[in-house]
């Protein structure tokens, strides 16, 4: 994966550390040359960092599921643009959840009508400009917060079961029913992972000849925060298919079975090394044409994959970064 047209090259780092290796710096004048590690007797997966005998240049030596070594692209100092290293616990997704409850002031009154109207954005993930809304109500049976709480989290909870797949989860609590988005059905390469974006809207009611509305909304903290690491499949899997129609299914059942390093159900997700910098041709060609080396895996193995970041002792990405003026960017949980 080192053609010019290539705009982003991905990579997964395997999860067993021993095969993730610190960067080495080829030094070809000494008695005992420095060489990058051989991978061949690595596990899939395995990769290191390699610079130049001048500290000028770097790539990433990598061995691919079923390719054997490669390498990617060589990345000259002086055109790297940006790095940074992203927590996979920052990149988790907080499934939204609201508590719907009276609203001070106002008072159950038998007989009146309560209604609830829940806006569905980008539904079916076809756009923002393509909602939905449904709504639940419930007649008031009695002057009780609680028993109409149960009333409306069953109606909704009905008129929500004629989706194709579960939107949301309505649960009447004493304090007001709750409302959370529910996890969307996934497919790799067909389906990607979506999410809920909703708003409620309850109605209003008479209220000393005053239109007011029946209850508040009020944010809550997620319960579930759900990793990237459907996300990241997907990108492993478009990504390879980058690479030629082949690892795309495209000429089944005569095609390449590709075998994929990320796994979907992995909970607690994938961190990311990004290396942003530009290519640069000789001569007539020196247009600059911006690429990405992303490498994904675990905090631990990424950390060992970019070296010591400490102070006048840096190694790897960072004695290969020193007095650029370019910093490893880290996302607020890396620390």
């Amino acid at each position: 994966m080192f053609t010019e047209n290539q705009v982003r090259q991905f990579y997964v780092a395997t999860s067993t550390a021993a095969d993730v290796i610190a960067p080495v710096k080829v030094d070809g004048n000494a008695e005992t040359p420095v060489v990058p590690t051989d991978l061949s007797t690595k596990s899939e997966g395995a990769c290191q960092f390699v610079i130049g005998y001048y500290g000028d240049e770097m790539y990433l030596n990598y061995k691919g599921p079923k390719d054997g070594q490669q390498r990617s692209d060589i990345i000259k100092k002086c055109n790297v643009i940006d790095v940074r290293l992203t927590d996979a616990a920052d990149m988790k997704h907080p499934m939204k959840k609201v508590l719907v409850a009276l609203a001070s002031g106002v008072t159950i009154v038998k007989g009146t009508t309560y209604i609830l109207n829940v806006e569905i954005k980008n539904y079916i993930a076809s756009s923002y400009n393509s909602t939905k809304v449904k709504f639940g109500a419930a007649i008031a049976k009695t002057t009780t917060a609680k028993d109409l709480y149960d009333a409306l989290a069953e109606n909704l909870t009905k008129n929500f079961k004629r989706e194709a797949a579960p939107l949301l989860t309505f649960t009447s609590t004493n304090n007001g029913i709750v409302i959370e988005e529910v996890e969307q059905p996934w497919r790799l390469g067909a389906a990607k992972q979506e999410f809920v974006d909703f708003e409620v809207y309850p109605s209003t009611v008479d209220v000393d000849g005053v239109e007011t509305k029946w209850a508040t909304v009020t944010p809550q903290a997620a319960t579930t925060l759900l990793p990237n690491s459907k996300a990241v499949a997907d990108m492993e899997y478009f990504f390879h298919k980058e690479r030629g129609d082949v690892y795309g299914f495209a000429g089944f059942p005569y095609n390449i079975d590709t075998k994929y390093q990320v796994d979907p159900s992995n909970a607690d997700g994938y961190s990311f090394l990004d290396i942003h910098y530009y290519f640069e041709g000789n001569s007539h060609n020196v247009g600059h044409s911006e690429k990405t080396l992303t490498i994904v895996g675990t905090k631990a193995n990424l950390n060992k994959l970019a070296g010591v970041a400490t102070s006048g002792s840096e190694t790897g990405l960072y004695a290969f970064l020193k007095d650029t003026g370019v910093t490893v960017k880290k996302s607020d949980s890396w620390e």
